[in-house]
């Protein structure tokens, strides 16, 4: 299957790249990253970001104590304006380690237009801090016209990423070809107008009766809807938290 790869930029703390384009081909990489952190007033080091140890939840609804951590850490920052949209993952550490996915909470020359995983902290007092931010980059948004305006034909973001019962409807429907995999929707990340419509859904696997999948993971699915609403998995992309 054709891999079309992702690239995840940070825009806080910790800048990692992933190269992203429309290849033939995807390489993922694994990178530990260490945040220091102050606990008492002293400083520990005591939440690595790696890719060890995480748990997607079962439930990726943000909840009102996990919102209220969130903008705690996001306080530290002048002019952070990114709002969680669904709970992806934790870790535990001396504490527990978040990481959501976000999308602008304001429009207009500020807002950037895409979407980003937030990694923050909370120690075991209850203090939340922010780690660091990378984003979610979708194939080709980020090629622009001479005037800075985004090329048509390409990839773009969706004003909402709530995945309505017709996205669900058309996951299942590509899903149905892929017996030993199950995908559930967390949220609708974008959409590409072709012949027909390319639509990418940011999705956690399941595990199945096969025993082939024994833990939930984090994909970013890819799925073409011709026009008669047909619908097939074209590719996948591993999202691996702590990268």
């Amino acid at each position: 299957m054709k891999k079309i790869s992702m690239k995840l930029m940070t825009l806080g703390l910790t800048a990692v790249i992933l190269t992203c384009g429309l290849t033939a081909c995807k390489v993922n990489k694994s990178v530990n990253v260490n945040a220091n952190v102050k606990v008492n007033g002293e400083e520990v080091f005591s939440t690595q970001i790696s890719t060890d140890s995480w748990e997607v939840p079962q439930i990726n609804k943000v909840s009102v104590e996990q919102k209220k951590y969130f903008e705690e850490a996001a306080g530290e920052l002048d002019g952070y304006f990114y709002e969680p949209v669904a709970l992806l993952g934790t870790q535990t550490v001396s504490g527990t380690n978040y990481c959501f996915l976000c999308r602008p909470s304001v429009s207009g020359n500020n807002a950037v237009n895409s979407l980003v995983l937030t990694y923050i902290y909370v120690d075991l007092q209850g203090k939340a801090s922010f780690l660091k931010d990378e984003r979610l980059v979708l194939p080709g948004t980020e090629a622009e016209d001479a005037d800075g305006a985004p090329l048509p034909g390409g990839w773009s973001y969706e004003e909402s990423n709530e995945v309505t019962s017709d996205i669900r409807n058309i996951l299942y429907s590509a899903n149905e070809k892929l017996p030993d995999v199950t995908y559930e929707a967390i949220a609708y990340a974008g959409s590409q107008v072709v012949a027909g419509m390319n639509h990418a859904i940011l999705c956690k696997t399941m595990p199945s009766s096969s025993g082939k999948v024994t833990k939930s993971s984090l994909v970013l699915v890819y799925v073409y809807e011709d026009l008669q609403g047909n619908c097939e998995i074209t590719d996948t992309s591993d999202i691996k938290l702590g990268v």
